[in-house]
């Protein structure tokens, strides 16, 4: 089947030997709009040529040593994830610039090096979290799970109020799936206020699909945004 959400990179760097992408189970995770259009905004990969990840450094609150915290001071945030998680560089989602991005243990399906989510961080020059979080979530919906040209069907976001900040998440529903690809997904963002900055942190899972095992629980992903903080 032709699969138009995935595989079709511009700027990407040069792929070295013996390296495949990584595919989300459904799609790639985060959109760069480049002239109208929509393209992933970074490809994943396991090469040595992805872009050097900020400095990974643990906080005062220490996380549980099986956890690996990443302070990402170019974003202004700092968050946990589970330890076989792996950087895969950085990149940009519309006029957000995202500075860090880690993806779930790969696994392989049908030739392809594929993932169940991806985390990523960044900042943009705006006052107002509850917007910057919903235009996230639902660029990364609608770019990241577009099948053979059919949109998907992406719920209304719901909205919940944080100590310092906001959280935003959307349910996705494709119309096309395979064996490797899993029925839907939930992208979450996670916006505070940071001087004249919002900091956001954004999380893709997803969801069912014959490899739900490889990706976060139900308890990692509460555990994952309930851990974004301003650094």
């Amino acid at each position: 089947m032709t699969y138009t959400g995935l595989g079709v990179y511009q700027q990407q760097p040069p792929k070295p030997p013996n390296r495949a992408p990584l595919w989300i189970a459904l799609a790639v995770v985060a959109v760069l709009v480049v002239g109208g259009g929509v393209t992933a905004f970074v490809l994943l990969n396991s090469g040595d040529d992805r872009a050097a990840p900020p400095t990974t450094t643990s906080t005062t609150s220490s996380p549980e040593p099986d956890w690996q915290p990443v302070d990402d001071s170019q974003a202004g945030v700092a968050y946990e994830l589970p330890p076989s998680w792996e950087s895969s560089g950085a990149g940009a989602s519309g006029r957000i610039r995202l500075t860090t991005s880690y993806v779930s243990r790969p696994f392989q399906c049908q030739g392809r090096s594929m993932i169940q989510a991806q985390a990523a961080a960044g900042s943009v020059i705006d006052d107002d979290p509850e917007q910057v979080a919903t235009e996230l979530v639902n660029r990364i919906a609608a770019g990241g799970y577009t099948v053979n040209g059919a949109a998907p069907e992406i719920g209304e976001p719901r909205v919940e109020p944080t100590d310092d900040g906001v959280r935003v998440s959307v349910e996705v529903t494709p119309k096309s799936a395979n064996a490797c690809y899993a029925p839907k997904a939930t992208v979450s963002a996670v916006a505070l206020r940071n001087g004249s900055e919002v900091s956001v942190f954004v999380l893709n899972v997803a969801e069912g699909g014959p490899h739900v095992a490889e990706g976060p629980s139900e308890d990692d992903v509460k555990r994952i945004l309930g851990s974004v903080r301003l650094s």
